[in-house]
């Protein structure tokens, strides 16, 4: 009995730096034929972050697979709620924004999420993969905690991250995440968890790892 204790708390390990729970993702569409001024203000835009010594850390993708083909998205993680009200410089942010993206981009979606241990596996996602499976699950309303356990009983071993939409777009929402090797790699995927009677969409998409539009302190 105890063993089986250990190998279940196992799947659900967080390394310290994951202690907490919570994540910003926001998706940005560079406007027509400015692709490249928006990654160059973007790139602008971390020297900020980097020059005021912001201790959270950006991820940024590219959607390459999907219905967002082309837009970007980035993403803070391993928070507390109460970190959200402790950004560092919001207004000094929020003016370089302004300066240096916002002329070439529009934000379309900005959610918080809570990461779901009980329906993960292995150390939490994301990382500085080469790509990101990035599953969303539509359910039904009323049906998010039999959703919940479903996943749970069906996950398994193979390493993957849970969150749920708590505030910032169409809700109830979970997004699945998984680390993709290579742009084959993702060819073997497949959709899981289509759970019948409680999923009413999924959608399925890639996005690539953009070292140069991602701040790491």
């Amino acid at each position: 009995m105890m063993k089986a204790l250990v190998a279940a708390l196992a799947f659900v390990a967080v390394s310290p730096a994951w202690a907490q729970s919570y994540a910003r993702m926001v998706v940005i569409v560079p406007k027509p034929g400015q692709a490249e001024a928006f990654e160059k203000g973007y790139e602008r835009h971390l020297q900020w972050h980097k020059g005021v010594q912001d201790p959270w850390t950006w991820y940024g993708w590219t959607f390459v697979l999907g219905n967002r083909i082309n837009r970007f998205m980035d993403g803070t993680f391993g928070h507390a709620a109460a970190d959200f009200d402790a950004a560092v410089q919001p207004a000094a942010d929020a003016a370089d924004n302004n300066v240096n993206v916002v002329p070439y981009a529009d934000f379309v979606s900005h959610g918080i999420y809570q990461r779901m241990d009980a329906m993960s596996a292995g150390e939490p996602l994301p990382d500085a993969s080469p790509f990101l499976n990035l599953t969303t699950y539509h359910i039904r309303p009323g049906q998010e905690a039999a959703f919940e356990q479903a996943v749970a009983r069906a996950r398994g071993t193979a390493r993957q991250t849970w969150y749920r939409l708590q505030a910032g777009g169409e809700a109830p929402q979970y997004v699945l995440m998984r680390a993709v090797a290579s742009f084959g790699a993702a060819a073997t995927l497949g959709t899981p968890y289509t759970l019948s009677g409680l999923v009413d969409r999924v959608d399925n998409e890639l996005l690539r790892y953009r070292p140069n539009l991602s701040y790491r302190p």
